[in-house]
């Protein structure tokens, strides 16, 4: 069975706590038996200097000198500098001089044996550390013979220095873990009422609904980050959310009422034929008047299809594709409708464009931009200009009609879903967001541009290379190329 579960401020604390302690830990490890075994390798170091210095002032000592009298003043006078014990042993081994001649000295006796102690050799000087003590050794060629140099000395000086270190670090630690217990409870406080604040935003959240914003700290720690994109994923949500809400509502409205008319025909037709004598000029005009209704529910049903596709985000076939060859196929395609309007379609390709595309989405682009310019152009003697450049990096295909154009208040307006702007025609308001959505999948975009003739519709994609091998085809016959 698990136990309670520490709060956020119990665990900064005891992470304080623990962190300190760690920290304790390893300055103690680092810090005082390395500075304790420095302590002792400069004593001996300063040691074997001062044996050095004896050593030739021994060799250099005439034979008068060399009595019993005058070395045991040396010896003592170096003890004094040194602070330590001193011994001089003639080549037999016999003792010559002692600063202390009453302490046990097992080392005391032959030569070999002071030299072969196991000490370390650093040149004509051997040393080490033995039983407390520095102990440096080293022979004298004088004119009496050969001589052995020995000094010691307690190293209860680099013992002291770290005793008062080990002695010093603990206190040291209960005064850094006291200070973290205190900043681990000042901190907790303010980090825990932010915190507290982001929790119940989000809980908000869940419970209300994602119409009430969030409070939005003006920090730049994580903290106020995190709340920053909780309240970017609301608004995103809220917007998806009442999008959602609308598309539902217009799609509803769009298709209640072509159906409403399509029932009230149908019933007007059943009515008309079961009379005794039925005037079939009326059931005829009443079945086209269905057959239209039929095909605007038809069209929209298409576009709401298009629209679930694209949002679905289902891959594309995306290949190289041709554009001035597919634009003359598009408006070819569109002459029927171009025609009964009596709109004018001409392609403007110069020159043949390649660029990245699926060949089907790009045919609905065009195709919706087409039906766009037909519908809302100017009827009759206006014309509708399919042009293919390219820029660069970038390929373009332009659809320039001669109506009214597009305000510029409604350059962006018009991409949104069930949106016509004041362009008044057929239609449902879908087909320039379906244009735009897929060509933004495609890499390229979608835009309406301003134009001095009316409205300017640029599709750009990026552009490719020409496959080996290709081929320039003029646009289809029946349509004119400028």
């Amino acid at each position: 069975m698990r136990g309670p579960r520490l709060g956020l401020r119990t665990r900064l604390v005891v992470a304080l706590i623990a962190t300190s302690a760690a920290t304790l830990v390893a300055a103690m490890a680092a810090l005082v038996s390395p500075m304790e075994h420095r302590l002792v390798a400069d004593r001996v170091a300063a040691m074997r200097d001062v044996a050095r210095t004896a050593r030739l002032a021994l060799a250099r000592m005439p034979p008068r000198d060399l009595r019993r009298d005058v070395l045991n003043k040396r010896v003592h006078d170096l003890a004094r500098r040194t602070g330590g014990r001193v011994a001089l042993f003639d080549a037999q081994g016999l003792e010559l001089s002692d600063t202390d001649p009453e302490r046990p000295d097992p080392r005391s006796g032959q030569p070999e044996r002071l030299e072969d102690a196991g000490f370390a050799r650093a040149g004509d000087v051997r040393s080490g550390a033995r039983d407390g003590e520095a102990i440096v050794i080293t022979t004298v060629p004088s004119r009496r013979g050969r001589l052995t140099l020995v000094i010691r000395k307690p190293l209860n000086d680099a013992r002291a220095a770290a005793a008062v270190v080990r002695r010093a670090l603990p206190v040291a630690g209960g005064v850094a873990l006291a200070v973290a217990v205190g900043l681990g409870i000042l901190l907790s406080f303010g980090l825990l009422r932010r915190l507290e604040r982001l929790r119940s935003g989000a809980r908000r959240l869940a419970e209300e609904g994602i119409e009430r914003p969030l409070e939005v700290e003006a920090g730049h720690d994580q903290i106020a980050e995190v709340g920053r994109a909780l309240e970017t994923m609301r608004v995103r949500l809220y917007a998806s959310e009442r999008g959602r809400q609308v598309f539902l509502s217009t799609a509803s409205h769009e298709l209640r009422t072509p159906l409403a008319s399509l029932r009230a025909i149908l019933e007007l037709l059943d009515e008309e034929l079961a009379g005794d004598a039925p005037n079939l000029g009326v059931a005829r005009h009443r079945a086209a008047a269905a057959r239209r209704q039929t095909g605007r529910l038809t069209s929209l049903a298409g576009e709401l299809l298009d629209l679930a596709r694209m949002d679905a985000d289902l891959p594309l076939d995306v290949e190289t594709v041709e554009l001035a060859e597919l634009a003359g196929t598009m408006t070819a395609e569109a002459e029927s409708a171009a025609a009964a309007s009596g709109v004018a379609l001409r392609v403007d390709a110069a020159r043949p464009v390649w660029a990245r595309a699926d060949p089907r989405a790009l045919a609905r682009i065009l195709r919706a931009l087409l039906d766009n310019a037909i519908s809302h152009g100017a009827p009759s003697v206006g014309s509708v200009t399919v042009s293919v450049d390219a820029d660069g990096d970038t390929a373009i295909v332009r659809v320039t009609d001669d109506g009214p154009g597009v305000q510029e208040s409604d350059h962006e307006r018009i991409f949104g879903r069930f949106e016509r702007g004041d362009r008044d025609g057929p239609g449902f308001g879908l087909g320039l967001s379906i244009a735009r959505g897929l060509a933004r999948r495609m890499g390229g975009d979608v835009r309406s541009e301003p134009s001095d003739s009316g409205a300017c519709f640029v599709t750009t994609l990026p552009r490719r290379e020409a496959p080996v091998g290709a081929a320039w085809q003029e646009p289809p016959a029946g349509v004119p190329a400028a």
